[in-house]
Parts: C-alpha cells; sequence; structure tokens
C-alpha cells in the first residue's frame, strides 16, 4: 500500500469515527417520538415545541413528504433544545409529624401540609420524629426524613413530553428516592450535597449528608448512579454504596450488609411493645428499624437506631404494618432492607390482676379475685381453669361489669389458673392478660397435743399434719401465755420436758406450713405439777389408814 492510500485509509476512518460520534451525540439530545393516529407535524409542533413554526424544521430533518398524513408508528427526531420547557411544582403527598416550608418567593414560612405546592427555590426542613413524602411530575417520590433541610433548585418539564427536569440539594439529613425510568435525554433526577452530586435515570437509592456537609453516603438499592466529587466520578451499582467527603473523590463502591434475617412474627402481636427480634450480622455497628402504614414507606410512623438485635414496637392503634430493618456498617453504609408485614392486635388492653399475688397459696374458701379498671373495656371475660391450657375451663363468664369475682364456691383443695379479657362496647375482645395462677389449701387443722410420762420426763405429742410442716410449741406459767418459759419451732411432732414441782404449766401447740402459713394455736393443755410428799407424812397417812 502507497503512503497517499494509507493516508486516504486514515482519513476516512477518522472521518467514519468523528460521524459515528457527533451522531451519538446529536442523538443523546434528541426526543424520539411515535406517532399515533391523526397526528400531523403542525399539532406536534404546537403541543410539544417551543414555535409552531418548528413544523418546516421538523419536515425537514426527518425527510416528510406529507406533513399532514403521517403513517401511524412513524418515529419523529426531535432536537432537546426545540422542545418547550415550562416550570412544574412538586406536590407533598403525605406528611408525619411538622416540617417547615420556606417559600422562596416571598420568604414566607408555612407548617408543610399535605397537598402543598413546592416551586422553584423552595425550601423544607423537617422536624424530629418527621418525616414527609414529595412527588415529582413524572412521579419520583422522595421521602425526606427527620431534622432535615433540602432546596429545591430545578423543577421543570418538556413540555407533556413526560420529561421532567427535577434537581435537589441536600444541605443536611436524610433521604431516599424511587426515581421514575427517563422518558428521554431530557429526563434528569440529580440530588447535590454540599460534598457529591448524585445523577440518576429510573432508580432507587439512599443519600444522606452530616449536619457540617462535610460527609456524604449514598446507598444504592436498584439501578445505578453516577456519583461525583472532586471533579472525580464513579458509577454505584445496585447493592453497593459510597462516601464522599468535601474536596475528595467518592470513595471504591463498598458492597452493603446483607439483610437481617429477622425473626418474623407468625400471629397478631397481642401486647403492647411487642418485641422484634433479628440475628446479628458479623460486620454491623448499628441497625435501623422503620414502621410505616404503607408498603412503600413513604413516611414511618416510627423508626430506631441500636446497637442491639432487637426492639420493641410504639404503642399504635391495631392493624396491619409493615417493618423494614437494616444493618449499618462501621462506615456509616446502611445495608439492604428486610421488609416484613406484621399485625398489631393488642387492644383493648387487659386490666391488671391484683389479687391474689401469682403463685399464691390462699387457705380455706378460695380468695376474692380482683383486678384494675380498663377505661377501654365495658365489661371483662374470666377465665378460670385447672391447666395452664386452659383447655380445662370451670368458669368462662363474659359478663363481669365489676372488677371483683368472688371464687369461694371453687373445691378446696384445687390449683387454679385466671387471665381476664377486656371487651369494648362495640363487642371488641382484645388480648388476653397474662396467666396466673393460685392454689387453695385447706386451713390446718388445730393441734390438741397428748402428753405422757416416759423415763422421769413429760413427753408431749401430736399428729405430723402437712408434709414438711414445722411446729411452735410454748410453755407458759399463765393462761394467757405472756408468763413464757419455753418457745420453740419443731420439725418433730412431739417435744420432751421435764416436771416440775409445785408449778401449774399451760402448753399448745400449732403448725407452720411449708409455705409459711400459721395454723391456729390448739386447745391449751393443763400441766399438773408433782406433789412433794415426804415420808414422814406418808407413814402419817397410812397410820391414819390403820387406825380408821
Amino acid at each position: 500500500m502507497t503512503v497517499s492510500r494509507l493516508t486516504l485509509c486514515m482519513v476516512l476512518f477518522s472521518a467514519i469515527v468523528t460521524t459515528s460520534i457527533f451522531s451519538s451525540s446529536a442523538w443523546a439530545q434528541e426526543w424520539i417520538y411515535t406517532t399515533v393516529a391523526g397526528d400531523n407535524l403542525w399539532n406536534l409542533s404546537e403541543q410539544h415545541l417551543d414555535s409552531v413554526s418548528r413544523f418546516k424544521q421538523l419536515q425537514q430533518l426527518n425527510n416528510i413528504k406529507n406533513p399532514r398524513q403521517m403513517q401511524p408508528g412513524t418515529r419523529l427526531r426531535v432536537p432537546l433544545k426545540w422542545i418547550r420547557s415550562n416550570p412544574v411544582a412538586a406536590k407533598i403527598i403525605q406528611v408525619q409529624g411538622q416540617a417547615e416550608l420556606l417559600r422562596a418567593a416571598d420568604n414566607s414560612i408555612h407548617s408543610v401540609a399535605e397537598g402543598h405546592l413546592i416551586q422553584l427555590g423552595d425550601r423544607i426542613r423537617s422536624g424530629a420524629d418527621t418525616t414527609l413524602a414529595i412527588r415529582f411530575a413524572d412521579n419520583t417520590i422522595l421521602t425526606l426524613y427527620s431534622n432535615s433541610l433540602i432546596r429545591f433548585d430545578h423543577l421543570s418539564a418538556h413540555g407533556t413530553t413526560g420529561m421532567v427536569d427535577s434537581r435537589l440539594h441536600l444541605l443536611k439529613g436524610r433521604l431516599d428516592t424511587r426515581v421514575t425510568p427517563a422518558s428521554g435525554p431530557g429526563s434528569r433526577f440529580e440530588i447535590e450535597t454540599p460534598s457529591a452530586i448524585s445523577a440518576v435515570r429510573g432508580t432507587e437509592y439512599r443519600a444522606s449528608t452530616l449536619e457540617t456537609g462535610q460527609q456524604s453516603t449514598i446507598e444504592v438499592l436498584h439501578g445505578k448512579v453516577l456519583v461525583s466529587g472532586a471533579k472525580q466520578k464513579r458509577q454505584i451499582k445496585a447493592g453497593y454504596g459510597t462516601q464522599v467527603e468535601a474536596g475528595k473523590a467518592p470513595i471504591a463502591p463498598q458492597k452493603l450488609l446483607p439483610p437481617p434475617r429477622v425473626e418474623t412474627p407468625t400471629e397478631p402481636i397481642r401486647d403492647i411493645n411487642g418485641t422484634i427480634h433479628w440475628h446479628r450480622e458479623p460486620l454491623a455497628s448499628h441497625y435501623r428499624i422503620e414502621l410505616s402504614d404503607n408498603a412503600y414507606f413513604n413516611t414511618l410512623l416510627w423508626q430506631q437506631l441500636t446497637r442491639y438485635t432487637r426492639a420493641p414496637l410504639p404503642d399504635l392503634p391495631d392493624g396491619e404494618y409493615f417493618v423494614r430493618v437494616r444493618a449499618i456498617d462501621q462506615l456509616g453504609i446502611e445495608g439492604q432492607n428486610r421488609v416484613f408485614a406484621l399485625t398489631l392486635d393488642a387492644k383493648p388492653q387487659p386490666p391488671m390482676q391484683l389479687s391474689p399475688a401469682h403463685q399464691q397459696v390462699v387457705r380455706g374458701p378460695s380468695a376474692e379475685l380482683q383486678w384494675t379498671t380498663s377505661e377501654a373495656a365495658v365489661r371483662y371475660r374470666l377465665e378460670i381453669a385447672t391447666d395452664s391450657n386452659f383447655s380445662q375451663l370451670i368458669v368462662d363468664d363474659d359478663s363481669l361489669q365489676s372488677n371483683r369475682y368472688d371464687a369461694s364456691a371453687l373445691p378446696v383443695p384445687g390449683h387454679y389458673f385466671w387471665r381476664l379479657t377486656s371487651i369494648t362496647a362495640d363487642h371488641e375482645y382484645g388480648p388476653p392478660s397474662i396467666i396466673r395462677e393460685w392454689e387453695s389449701k385447706p386451713v390446718p387443722a388445730k393441734i390438741d397435743a397428748q402428753m405422757e410420762a416416759s423415763e422421769g420426763m413429760l413427753v408431749a405429742s401430736w399428729p405430723s399434719g402437712e408434709l414438711g410442716a414445722t411446729f411452735q410449741i410454748q410453755l407458759a406459767y399463765d393462761q394467757a401465755f405472756t408468763d413464757l418459759q419455753t418457745d420453740l419451732i419443731l420439725s418433730e411432732p412431739q417435744f420432751a420436758f421435764e416436771a416440775v414441782k409445785n408449778q401449774v404449766r399451760y402448753l399448745r401447740v400449732r403448725s407452720l406450713t411449708a409455705d409459711g402459713y400459721t395454723g391456729p394455736w390448739g386447745t391449751p393443755q393443763k400441766v399438773i405439777p408433782i406433789t412433794d410428799y415426804t415420808p414422814l407424812t406418808i407413814w402419817g397417812a397410812i397410820v391414819m389408814l390403820l387406825l380408821l
């Protein structure tokens, strides 16, 4: 090949490459419209373009022979710069908590409410425990979280083409987005923070920035996000996150921690402040748990940041809710969500059982049951059973309007379990209370001791009574037992003591059961003293008897 031919080939190759690049660039700045029945270039220009007169240029660009009658399905190339651009408002669609809308037009401040329209330059400042959802013209949804500040730098649409240009500045705080896929080259959704810019066309991701503005975090859940910092860019794909410090390039993509394994409730939660548990993620430093009344989590009813693998739920009305849990790594990058539904059915709350105390032993007829009064209840259901599963019910009464129940008719002895349920005026039954139990036992019988002499001692004895019982014995010099000689606790049912001369004494015994119950005193026994007989007295008596 000669030099001239080689030069010619290089020139042709360069021209082809240049044309290709130019065409690609031009194509990237063009909107492609597919015609439908009834379309003509005049109407299309009037509806979408910045001037009706553009129809002639549109005809030339697309080589249209008959601009008044075009075949349906014809693809028209429309330069983006010809398309009419107009401002469009974003809209507050849900609010949970308190937030302020700072109007750019007149510097006025308003409490954010559902339905408020957001215009170019407006700012929103969210308060503590607040979330709000914002919908853009292309149905992109943005959720702004507590203690955040965001500014709306660009809100426009390209006529009625469906292409929307939205650019926001997150000055501090946290947000997440579900961005509608781009409908053309004019579609744009961009979030700027003090240290980074993230640009997307159809994705789901989270963004946050520290209050100082020195560091921003991006976490991508679906699609891809182009993140820029210090004039350097990184494309972050789904399942990864990055951080950007002010004046620095984005760090290398970090894989998001996996969704925690949650012990998902399979039954309705019947307890207020029921606890959600999940398994520990080895690389996690914290966890975030969030609760919403909608599956999209547009707004939150409650959220908590914790180091633990459990969290008690808030006190909420009965109903269906959605929960999501995610782990947070050492950098503060939040991981993949674990989402599940749960049902709360904890209202009306049952009353608190007051007496008998749990596992109390009641002597004699069963005690009166007592409980607190529930403000939400007009009556109560009382269940008493002889087993903890309540399969052996002996009382099931749902007509009780008092907070007392006389259980004296229950058999003694007996072991009983009981629980209560509140019932509202509209006949809604709440969850049952905790299960408490008590045991009824007979009152120990009075102990009447028997005495006999044995080997020079007096021995008092009595029945052994209940298993494990001990005995209190008192020996006194008076019938009132105020002048005690002996006061002992014995483990055996007998007591040996010395006889005394010329002194009447009194003895009594009572049982002390193993559960701490003190039985009644038995009948006091009179202990007759020994008389002091001398030999002279005896012989005198014998003589007197002989003389009779």
